[in-house]
């Protein structure tokens, strides 16, 4: 078991020495590199001003009417849609009622044996 003390230590010595070795030698060569400065960012110089979100459309009437019917179109599949989902609904509670009063007439007759 001594052996293997003595081991760990000959071997931390060396190892302690090396590191103190790699910091030395990392500090001198931090100081002698120069910072990086980063470069400047080159300005742009744009024609005209104008707003990005600004639609180039807004009095055209054809453009009115296409939005027009797109927004027409798309309300009436929306109708379409929620009647379906009212209809699933509805059939899927009526089956549903339909279930709990067979389970309900199943527990009566259970109780009335």
């Amino acid at each position: 078991m001594k052996v293997h003390y003595i081991n760990i230590l000959l071997f931390a010595l060396p190892l302690n020495v090396l590191v103190k070795l790699c910091h030395v030698n990392n500090q001198r060569n931090h100081k002698s590199t120069t910072p990086h400065t980063p470069s400047p960012i080159p300005t742009t110089r744009l024609l005209c001003e104008c707003e990005l979100y600004m639609p180039n459309y807004g009095n055209d009437p054809q453009m009115k009417e296409v939005i027009n019917n797109f927004n027409k179109q798309t309300q009436q599949r929306f109708h379409e849609y929620d009647d379906r989902m009212k209809t699933a609904r509805q059939k899927c509670k009526d089956k549903c009622d339909k279930e709990i009063q067979k389970i309900i007439l199943k527990d009566k007759l259970e109780k009335e044996l």
